[in-house]
């Protein structure tokens, strides 16, 4: 079998075990600024969030292009699933980051967080709450025993501190 051929079939098993989730979520990281692209996989429809919504157009930009690619991987290696649409919805009721901050992250974990549970989003998130989330995370993190860094670990001292 040829590699790409092989390519194909790995990413053919790839995206068919992922149309199996009703929600899949591409955090896209584009000039130093994280925005949230959804896909429905009960509809076929992309759902973008943007903390700053005064730069979405050249964030739209870069979803709609990968929106474009997966929607024509998923439409033509998976046949008999729901057809996507190359269509990209922006979300306005989106949590807004302050401007001085550099919440995007925070709020993109946020997104991720309430959508796979299918929760309401709080479109009028305040920083405080921001704060509070950003450290759930942290603690979540760095209480993950099995999978979490151990300041008695000196194994590495390419990374003392």
């Amino acid at each position: 079998m040829k590699l790409k051929e092989q390519r194909t079939d790995v990413l053919k098993d790839s995206l068919a075990a992922a149309m199996q989730c009703t929600f899949i979520h591409f955090p896209l990281l584009h000039c130093n600024h994280w925005t949230l692209l959804v896909l429905n996989t009960l509809n076929g429809r992309w759902d973008l969030y943007n903390s700053l919504a005064k730069l979405n157009k050249k964030h739209a930009d870069r979803a709609k292009q990968l929106a474009n690619q997966i929607a024509n991987d998923i439409n033509g290696l998976i046949p008999g699933t729901i057809r996507i649409t190359n269509k990209v919805r922006t979300v306005t009721a989106t949590p807004q980051q302050h401007p001085d901050s550099y919440d995007c992250g925070v709020i993109v974990c946020y997104l991720m967080n309430r959508i796979s549970r299918n929760k309401e989003i709080d479109p009028n998130l305040s920083r405080q709450q921001c704060i509070r989330f950003r450290a759930k995370i942290a603690v979540k993190l760095l209480s993950d025993r099995p999978r979490s860094w151990n300041p008695e670990d000196n194994e590495d001292s390419d990374f003392d501190i």
